[in-house]
């Protein structure tokens, strides 16, 4: 970060649990497929569609009011074999390989406002080789590698419509003041929780006057971030700024606002009096994404509030228990799936 080489900063490896860039715009709406121009289109959005409703949100085959409209137009969807090689060592081994390229826009829209509600460009890459030690071998079927690189754009499309974790390397600070080594080394072990805790009493004990002041409170934006406590690391990202933290604190500070915005969307809204039962849409918590949040650290508190505040689909047949308990979701948090 530029002016900050003075600081006591380090870097450490994070998981950020995100929500999806649709969030809110889904609840009680259906997704219907708009216009697909481009090569592989048809068969991208067959995938996309078909991974949407398998995460739980309510489709369309026609026009629906509410409804959220999903175009997609692919600018790049190829295959081709590369120039044969020849591997090292006795024997040689030759070895052809095909690779794919896939790029798209993803775009979502508001049927009845026609506002943009979210967009996304997605990419795939792919490549499979064959070996042979006789002959130049058979190169593999571009049709087979151009799939591969599809089913990479729909892992990418999926930041849409279903909460994901991030690997992300961010500076944290470990100055021998108001002690944020001891709080670099919670950080490192990823217990986000102790690091919450610990921050909080590091930055409230620091005086203003101190060098480090600014770092503390910068960790405690850090470690409410990381514990999606959103509103609470804004506060601290705050403190941090007044404190000339600059752009090191300005562009996590931005983050976090969007993502409360995110999760403030999906909150459950009292639904109107109708007669009849409501249709349940919008997006619907599952067995993989309680693991998906759990791999995440994300906090087991906020495990709960989510499934609690979000429609759920779980299965809790003895094999699907033991695969939750062997992914470390924590007993409570199998109870009120269960509840669910």
């Amino acid at each position: 970060m530029v002016g900050c080489q003075a600081r006591a900063e380090k870097k450490i490896t994070v998981k950020i649990a995100h929500s999806p860039s649709l969030g809110g715009a889904l609840a009680g709406k259906l997704v219907t497929p708009g216009q697909l121009p481009g090569d592989c289109a048809k068969d991208f959005g067959d995938l996309v569609f078909q991974d949407m409703r398998a995460h739980g949100v309510a489709m369309t085959g026609g026009a629906a009011t509410p409804a959220i409209v999903l175009s997609i137009a692919v600018s790049r969807c190829e295959a081709r074999p590369l120039p044969a090689m020849t591997g090292e060592g006795l024997p040689a081994v030759h070895i052809s390989r095909t690779e794919g390229w896939f790029v798209a826009q993803v775009r979502a829209v508001d049927a009845a406002s026609g506002q943009e509600v979210a967009s996304a460009t997605v990419h795939g890459h792919a490549q499979k080789e064959n070996e042979s030690q006789s002959t130049v071998p058979e190169w593999p079927a571009p049709s087979e590698v151009k799939s591969m690189a599809l089913r990479q754009g729909v892992t990418e499309a999926q930041r849409l419509y279903a909460p994901w974790v991030e690997s992300r390397e961010v500076a944290f600070m470990d100055n021998k003041e108001c002690h944020l080594k001891q709080a670099f080394d919670v950080a490192k072990a990823g217990d986000y929780e102790a690091l919450v805790k610990l921050s909080r009493a590091n930055a409230e004990s620091c005086g203003a006057g101190s060098k480090a002041a600014m770092e503390a409170w910068y960790n405690l934006g850090v470690a409410c971030f990381l514990l999606r406590q959103y509103d609470d690391a804004v506060s601290a990202f705050e403190k941090a700024a007044a404190l000339n933290g600059g752009k090191l604190v300005a562009g996590l500070m931005e983050e976090c606002r969007k993502e409360f915005a995110a999760v403030k969307a999906q909150q459950p809204r009292p639904a109107p009096a109708v007669e009849g039962p409501p249709t349940q849409t919008g997006m619907v918590m599952t067995n993989d994404f309680v693991i998906k949040l759990i791999d995440g650290n994300v906090a087991e508190g906020e495990v709960l509030k989510m499934i609690a505040n979000q429609p759920g689909r779980f299965s809790l047949e003895p094999a699907d228990v033991a695969r939750l308990k062997a992914a470390g979701v924590p007993d409570s948090v199998i109870a009120a799936m269960r509840n669910k």
